[in-house]
């Protein structure tokens, strides 16, 4: 009686361990919905249900998908385009076009945000108050590459080129386009030799681009009224064009 009690803590101990190595399996992050997945510009698989993601692929939504990692969690609106990479201190995240709403519970990593240019900004997650338990917002590209990374909950403290830049709750910060001559900038500086966002402009969340290249200044806790220019960012040097990151 004895042993076969032994013998079924020791199997249910087991199928608790297989679960929670598929959580991490192929780069740490599980997919929720359906998705194809593009490796070097082509469809490899598609994804319906749960499913490990693998780091750097591709994916595509059909319809509304989730990605859930180690403290951040993404939903993905219907067509949108998006690769994330886990490592120990940084969860990166490239959009190549669309919407995904991301909601962070922790914030012993930092979020490391891509851009279709080849550009990247990172930014260290602070928690409002003792009791807040997690920063909120969405990231959002347009057919333009134009990328706006908005901040709804909480707070987040962006590096640039110009120093340290924060945007508040209800404001966002804007990433502009510079041509880059194709898609030559794309998923593989992700993992090498992107450079960091050399300008930005900061507005409240709803406000309306104008479209002549300025930008409201609104982080900072509702700071200056007085507009800030939004400068493009700086091109990200990648000399070739594949579809998929180099791991």
């Amino acid at each position: 009686m004895k042993k076969t009690f032994l013998r079924a803590v020791a199997l249910a101990a087991v199928m608790a361990l297989s679960t929670a190595n598929m959580g991490f399996a192929a780069g740490g992050s599980i997919g929720h919905g359906n998705l194809s997945v593009y490796k070097e510009g082509q469809l490899v698989s598609k994804l319906s249900g749960q499913n490990p993601i693998e780091d750097g692929a591709l994916l595509v939504c059909d319809g509304k998908c989730m990605i859930k990692s180690e403290g951040i969690s993404l939903i993905a609106a219907d067509n949108a385009e998006v690769a994330v990479t886990n490592e120990a201190d940084t969860f990166k995240l490239y959009v190549k076009e669309g919407r995904v709403d991301y909601n962070i519970t922790s914030n012993t990593r930092t979020i490391a945000f891509y851009t279709p240019q080849g550009t990247y900004t990172v930014a260290e997650v602070v928690f409002n108050a003792a009791g807040q338990s997690a920063v909120k917002g969405y990231v959002e590209v347009d057919a333009t590459g134009k990328t706006e990374i908005t901040v709804t909950e909480g707070r987040m403290v962006f590096a640039t080129a110009e120093g340290m830049k924060t945007v508040d709750a209800n404001n966002r910060i804007v990433l502009a386009v510079t041509p880059t001559g194709g898609e030559s900038a794309l998923l593989p500086l992700m993992f090498s030799s992107a450079a960091v966002v050399g300008g930005v402009g900061i507005m409240a969340a709803g406000t309306q681009d104008d479209g002549d290249g300025d930008g409201g200044a609104g982080g900072g806790g509702g700071g200056s009224t007085d507009p800030e220019p939004e400068v493009p960012v700086g091109g990200g040097g990648s000399t070739g064009t594949p579809a998929s990151p180099a791991l």
